[in-house]
């Protein structure tokens, strides 16, 4: 028997574990902390999206089985408050077997705000939201930690 590896082992051995188009990142984020006139504070969350892609916005109710909007989760005892709102989405609409729903996504580009309580310090938190590549109709979840000051 011999001691070597046959090359189709060798070939494997060289392709790293999860290196498929999968883990590059469809979205990138840019948050930041805006001060508002009442003393209060705004995560603005800036997000650039890779073309042929669409992120699902916050602002439409989620059906049951169908895109899933984005969701921002605060770390640290930060509370929201208000709710999350896109700034100029574009509207869809779908259909899937559980009936007809409306949809918001951005292309290319996106903002969602939150409204955040007063203070000096960082916010933290997690954005939870859904990609689509519109010419396959592919699409994964994304879950991106957020610091901001």
């Amino acid at each position: 028997m011999s001691r070597s590896l046959s090359p189709w082992v060798a070939a494997l051995l060289l392709i790293p574990f999860g290196a498929a188009a999968a883990d590059t990142p469809k979205v990138a984020l840019d948050p930041r902390v805006e001060a508002r006139p009442d003393g209060t504070r705004e995560l603005v969350i800036d997000a650039r999206i890779e073309p042929g892609w669409i992120l699902y916005a916050s602002d439409f109710e989620q059906p049951q089985i169908g895109p899933r909007a984005a969701r921002v989760t605060l770390a640290g005892g930060e509370q929201a408050q208000g709710p999350l709102h896109s700034v100029a989405p574009r509207e869809g609409h779908g259909r899937s077997f559980a009936g007809e729903y409306r949809y918001t996504y951005f292309s290319e580009r996106g903002q969602l705000r939150l409204p955040v309580a007063a203070g000096t310090g960082p916010v933290n938190g997690t954005l939870r939201a859904q990609v689509c590549f519109e010419d396959s109709g592919l699409c994964e979840l994304v879950q991106q930690e957020i610091a901001a000051r």
